[in-house]
């Protein structure tokens, strides 16, 4: 039997149909027991930090977002992903920050992230007077809401939505972009931005359209006086009919998202879920009643399903993806610079998780 000579080894993300494993933990135990901070430090260096280190990485994540942001004008019109992507490119307090550990090189970026996403909002008031050891949280809930009173169900939610995002290993476009970037030895900037921009309504973007599906179901129910399960099936039925592709179902690997039941538990627990949760419970059995196809809800369709519980604007549900993947796209450049020479051609079907398998948090 010859070698094949195009394998190559990552130690970030194993992805197996129906289960993802990052740095030898399983992605559900990270969202269900890390917080973003100890996320970005287990993704990037496969250890969760110690009480000292993530108190200083909070502190920092805080401080990134008291630096002054780049002159950004945004089309109103525009993709948010490319928004985020030239703010990234034209931040000057992102590039020159270039500590020794990547860790903090991508917890300072998760901050920027933040005060970004707050000034497009409009909510830049509200995350400057966050206190310095406010947790990432904090940081998350006030960006996308501009409340400054604190709802630790609502901030803990969003946060979960950040981390179930964080990767999908190498595969997904955003990876690819960055990866690509990051043989060529482009700056960590600008590999990121790279990622970012490859991030659309095809990848990572299917949110807003599964929120919009989910509430025009809720409505439907109670324009027309009907039972939601009942709702949501002429919903579907008309869908099929008119073929139209409903977002926010299907996967290519998964047949059951391992995301899904963490992201649902989580919000039930914290009394979020209301009727548009429900609708996603609902669809995969009703679609395949219907089409006679198994389509089950992905990641983005319970995102999707879970701000719009939450009174989210559903155009947001990309924004939140993309937060998270900052930190994944951290973890491949790290890896492609340590472990990798420079201009290899990559073929992304022959790379293969060499890194452990069964931890425990």
């Amino acid at each position: 039997m010859t070698e094949n000579k195009n394998i190559w080894n990552t130690d970030v993300t194993l992805v197996e149909p129906n289960n993802l494993v990052v740095r030898g933990y399983k992605l559900t135990d990270i969202v269900e027991k890390a917080d973003l901070i100890e996320a970005a430090c287990i993704i990037i260096s496969g250890e969760r930090p110690n009480k000292n280190k993530a108190d200083n990485l909070r502190e920092l994540a805080i401080t990134a977002t008291r630096k002054p942001l780049p002159a950004v004008h945004r089309n109103p019109a525009e993709d948010i992903s490319k928004t985020l992507q030239k703010y990234i490119l034209c931040d000057e307090e992102l590039a020159s920050f270039n500590p020794p550990d990547m860790v903090e090189k991508a917890v300072f970026a998760l901050g920027r992230f933040g005060a970004y996403l707050a000034e497009i909002l409009g909510n830049t008031a509200a995350v400057k007077s966050l206190d310095s050891n406010a947790g990432a949280d904090k940081l998350i809930y006030r960006a996308v809401t501009g409340k400054t009173d604190f709802n630790s169900g609502e901030a803990r939610m969003l946060e979960a939505v950040v981390t179930a995002s964080m990767d999908h290993g190498v595969t997904p476009p955003s990876a690819q972009a960055t990866l690509i970037a990051s043989t060529a030895r482009a700056s960590y900037e600008v590999a990121l931005a790279q990622g970012v921009g490859a991030i659309t309504d095809m990848h990572g973007g299917a949110g807003e359209k599964a929120a919009e599906f989910f509430m025009s179901c809720v409505a439907r129910a109670e324009t027309d006086s009907i039972q939601l399960e009942e709702a949501t099936r002429l919903c579907v039925s008309e869908a099929v009919e008119a073929k139209v592709r409903i977002k926010g179902m299907g996967h290519r690997v998964h047949s059951q998202d391992p995301r899904r039941d963490i992201l649902w538990s989580l919000s039930d627990s914290a009394g979020l879920s209301s009727h548009c949760v429900a609708v996603s419970k609902l669809i995969s059995d009703i679609f395949e009643n219907i089409r006679g196809k198994k389509l089950p809800i992905n990641v983005d369709g319970v995102i999707g399903a879970v701000i719009a519980d939450m009174g989210i604007d559903p155009k947001l549900a990309k924004a939140l993806f993309i937060y998270g993947r900052i930190m994944g796209l951290s973890a491949h450049f790290d890896e492609e610079l340590k472990t990798q020479k420079p201009m290899r051609r990559i073929d992304f079907t022959q790379a293969q998780y060499t890194g452990p398998k069964n931890l425990f948090l």
